[in-house]
């Protein structure tokens, strides 16, 4: 008989609230959830608060939908977590409060919609990189092969029936004022499902950005990393939950560059890069190119890497947008923080710059021929690096070579390096297995090569014999 997918973090006699954890696509019970439960079993404000974290089956399997068993639509879910909430065990408790990550902020939202008696029930709902209002066609773009293969991405695209259904009786039933607290957020890097997609029609007080991007924001390692502050603050109704960054985030990504400029202009000498680039972005997007590079001139204090970090942000507004402006201004910051390290010999920021200009040669300018002459100059800083590298720098390393012998056309070589990274060691963190998976992917896509595509996807997965 089949069993329900149950992590009991924490379970006390007589508690009459209940946390329950959603995770969201391949995503797994325990191992989506460990830290992030420990850490608010760990509150003693929460004492009262029963812990749990609700699973379905969600893989990297290709849906075969004549065989025995696939991947369930998300409306499938979402029954059979209403249907698990009026199991005895559960159904005891008179308070819920959901934490949903990804796919699972959908499946919590089409439960809450078919069930009255569960809604009235639930005190907060948070989700994390939610997908509310659908992925894109460019994030479509970001994933080929993905697309072609699962039902459950296929509901999660912005035209799906599903999303369209469910933001249709969403607005219906609740409208902005709902019968439970809300709160959707947003990770500055996420690249899988961008701000657009996860906040950008909620109002701004049931919204929040936090740092990190799709995974690291819900793998908290300490009380103090900003999900679990916020998560915490929000649970205990404090009014500024969000806290000074969490605010800037936020203006940011609302567009909202006056506040911005206001918040951090003031201080801007003593700014660390990770708020300069914040001040620069504001001011790009006011139309204030000249005092953007002037703040970019402060970074530079930083080196290259603050120019690195901006670059990044153009790129992935490229990706998930396809906006022109983003993939030049992309383009030109790399070339100069590029420069830069080759300079001053730092041959680890060098090839990091590198291979993102190689990157957008291909992707971009589609221009095989420049990134295959970028891509063997970043081979060769690559092997610089290695007389003073640090352990945590040999992963990076061996990614970088991963993907510049994927331009070259070398594929056992880049998939002999991509083997490499993930047997290294400490062992790859999951947000930088899909940061490196994505990119491979998307080369192997402009290549044409779908072979190499799916042979890197089960690689990447762990769906190895």
């Amino acid at each position: 008989m089949a069993k329900w997918q149950i992590n009991e973090i924490r379970k006390t006699a007589g508690n009459n609230a209940c946390i329950i954890f959603i995770h969201g696509f391949t995503g797994d019970t325990i191992k989506t959830w460990r830290k992030f439960g420990e850490l608010l079993r760990q509150e003693s404000a929460l004492i009262d608060w029963d812990l749990l974290s609700f699973g379905y089956e969600s893989s990297l399997i290709p849906d075969l939908t004549d065989l025995w068993q696939g991947n369930p639509p998300i409306k499938t879910i979402a029954d059979s977590l209403r249907t698990f909430i009026r199991n005895d065990d559960v159904s005891s408790y008179g308070v819920f409060l959901f934490i949903a990550h990804s796919m699972g902020g959908l499946v919590l939202q089409r439960a809450l919609l078919d069930d009255q008696a569960l809604k009235i029930k639930v005190d907060k709902v948070i989700l994390f990189g939610t997908p509310s209002f659908g992925l894109s066609k460019a994030w479509i773009f970001q994933h080929p092969f993905l697309w072609r293969f699962f039902r459950q991405i296929g509901d999660m695209g912005k035209t799906s029936t599903f999303i369209t259904s469910l933001r249709n009786d969403w607005n219906n039933q609740f409208g902005d004022t709902m019968p439970f607290g809300f709160l959707a957020v947003a990770g500055r890097n996420d690249e899988f499902v961008p701000i657009s997609a996860s906040i950008e029609g909620f109002p701004d007080e049931q919204c929040a950005v936090v740092p990190g991007n799709h995974l690291t924001i819900i793998k908290p390692t300490k009380p103090n990393d900003a999900s679990i502050k916020l998560v915490i603050n929000f649970i205990l109704g404090k009014k500024s939950f969000r806290g000074s960054k969490g605010t800037v985030a936020l203006a940011l990504e609302r567009r909202k560059f006056e506040q911005v400029v206001a918040l951090l202009g003031k201080n801007r000498k003593h700014l660390d890069r990770h708020a300069l680039v914040d001040l620069a972005l504001a001011y790009d997007g006011l139309g204030k190119r000249d005092d953007a590079m002037n703040v970019l001139g402060d970074a530079r204090r930083h080196g290259a890497d603050a120019m690195g970090v901006l670059a990044g942000r153009h790129k992935r507004n490229w990706l998930q947008d396809r906006i022109d402006e983003e993939a030049r201004t992309s383009l030109t910051l790399y070339d100069e923080a590029y420069e830069i390290a080759k300079a001053k010999g730092d041959f680890s920021q060098a090839y990091y710059h590198g291979i993102n200009l190689a990157f957008l040669a291909l992707m971009y300018e589609d221009d095989p021929g420049k990134a295959q002459g970028i891509a063997q100059q970043v081979l060769e800083h690559c092997t610089d690096a290695i007389k003073n590298e640090k352990a945590n720098d040999r992963l990076w390393r061996l990614a970088t070579e991963g993907e510049a012998n994927l331009i070259l056309g070398k594929i056992d070589v880049a998939r002999a390096r991509y083997e490499s990274m993930l047997k290294s060691t400490p062992t790859p963190e999951p947000w930088q297995l899909t940061s490196t998976a994505q990119q491979a992917l998307l080369i192997a896509d402009k290549l044409g090569d779908e072979q190499v595509a799916q042979s890197l996807l089960k690689l990447f997965s762990g769906d190895q014999p």
